[in-house]
């Protein structure tokens, strides 16, 4: 196999807080969300045109309208009397950095950061292939080439949708540009979750390799977006879960539509929204599972989504042997938990720590992970691609440890669709993977580094590590026990 390119991508938020009352405004167009008091009209829409703001979405769910308007109008819109709040439209980025032995069950080859958190044992003793469950991968979308990394029956190509507001209202504007990305950070988080072909040599095992994912694109091909594109994604999976619609004289009938399904959201900034979490609170409510990346912010804490506490979140953790051999990332073996693998854990400096009023749920394996990843662009493949674009890069990020939980809880709620009598919640999901979780005390690691061809020394402190390593087959174990406390008597 050629040497691998390594390129590191940072990111710099930079945001700010927004006043109800403004002076000395500017002419500049900003993004707003407006909370409403009363529900959304036609009539109420139509006075907030008159004060210059271009609307963007309509959350009738939510009472809010979100779109943008010249920073001289925004006193106008703040006299409106149906206006409860006003909150500004924050960025969203995807938070990844780009930095065989064979499953027993579907014979593909397996990756270190699969043994770090025993998906083969669930896949082989147990097997549960997510077979059954939706993911939503809400995200950069697909590259144009997709089909040469996933089997298309893996991908709900019937539900990909892409929501980019500004977007939608200029000419060019492709409701179908989930399929259409020049990022690839969406494709590679897909990747963790059902595996890959690596070219046309073999397949690289995934953590749910039978889940179907949803490709939900809410950031720009730059990689990053909205968080009312964010929002807009999240309400759309809620109303795909649903079973029944109401109808005139109170009459359910079937909708038609698809669960159980989980949210997967490997993006986040350090700014929280109202609005969004509203969104996440209604989706939760509807019976949606929602996973978020914690961020890539070391000690400046956790990012948003991934911060709200009713939204199971997850950091970044490593493997102290990640380069003790070649071909490591598929032929090495990691300890089991009972054989002292929590002395071979490490917390990668960039996972955010947990702050004040945040809750970091789990770790999850997010540092060198390889996938599919076109880092010089689906217009630019290389000559031994025979024409079509085909890359793989190692990344590290929460992003990549995001995949790894919910392809996880996809195991976990395909054991749920075998007996009836189970219902597992997001409230019950957290705990089992909590409980089930290893812990990893406060400590430090020496590892070694590609980079700087030398050992990087890792720090962490009780912070970072939330309830522990996510762990597949204790999690599943876990399933029966913890519906048996919550029900009181099984």
């Amino acid at each position: 196999m050629k040497k691998v390119a390594i390129i590191l991508l940072f990111v710099f938020l930079v945001t700010f807080m927004i006043p109800v009352t403004y002076s000395q405004a500017s002419s500049e167009p900003v993004r707003l969300i407006l909370h409403l008091k009363e529900p959304v009209t036609s009539e109420r829409l139509a006075k907030l045109e008159k004060t210059g703001f271009h609307i963007l979405y309509v959350f009738e769910e939510l009472n809010a309208v979100t779109g943008f308007v010249n920073e001289k109008n925004l006193n106008k819109i703040s006299s409106l009397s149906f206006v409860k709040t006003i909150e500004y439209d924050v960025p969203r980025y995807a938070l990844g950095e780009v930095l065989p032995a064979t499953d027993e069950v579907t014979g593909d080859v397996l990756t270190w950061d699969l043994d770090m958190i025993n998906v083969p044992t669930v896949h082989e003793e147990y097997k549960l292939t997510g077979k059954g469950v939706y993911i939503a991968v809400l995200d950069t979308g697909l590259v144009p080439n997709w089909r040469d990394y996933f089997e298309e029956e893996k991908i709900a190509t019937e539900f990909g949708r892409a929501f980019l507001a500004a977007a939608a209202l200029t000419a060019h504007y492709n409701p179908a540009a989930w399929e259409y990305d020049t990022n690839s950070h969406g494709t590679h988080v897909t990747s963790t979750i059902i595996g890959y072909w690596f070219y046309d040599l073999y397949r690289v095992a995934g953590v749910a390799p039978d889940a179907k994912v949803i490709p939900v694109k809410v950031l720009k091909n730059a990689g990053w977006g909205w968080t009312t594109d964010v929002v807009a994604g999240i309400l759309y999976i809620a109303e795909l879960y649903k079973e029944e619609i109401e109808t005139g004289g109170n009459v359910l009938e079937p909708k038609g539509v698809i669960n159980p399904i989980i949210i997967s959201m490997s993006l986040g900034g350090p700014v929280p929204s109202e609005l969004e979490r509203e969104a996440i609170d209604y989706a939760i409510d509807v019976g949606v599972i929602v996973v978020a990346a914690a961020g890539n912010e070391g000690e400046e804490g956790m990012s948003y989504p991934g911060g709200f506490p009713e939204v199971i979140s997850v950091g970044a953790a490593g493997w102290t042997g990640e380069w003790s051999m070649p071909h490591w990332w598929r032929d090495a073996d990691v300890p089991e938990r009972e054989e002292g693998l929590v002395d071979q854990v490490y917390v990668t400096n960039f996972s955010s720590r947990e702050r004040d009023g945040q809750e970091l749920d789990v770790l999850a394996p997010g540092s060198w992970i390889v996938g599919p990843y076109l880092a010089y662009g689906a217009a630019h493949p290389p000559y031994w691609s025979r024409g079509i674009p085909g890359q793989y890069y190692y990344l590290g990020g929460t992003s990549m440890a995001t995949p790894h939980v919910s392809g996880v809880i996809a195991l976990l709620l395909e054991y749920d669709l075998k007996d009836e009598q189970i219902s597992l919640t997001q409230e019950i999901i957290e705990q089992i993977l909590e409980e089930s979780a290893l812990y990893i005390p406060p400590g430090e690691a020496s590892v070694y580094s590609p980079i700087y061809e030398d050992y990087v020394t890792f720090n962490w402190g009780d912070d970072a590590v939330g309830a522990g390593l996510v762990q597949a087959d204790q999690a599943v174990k876990q399933v029966g026990k913890v519906l048996i406390d919550t029900q009181g008597n099984g």
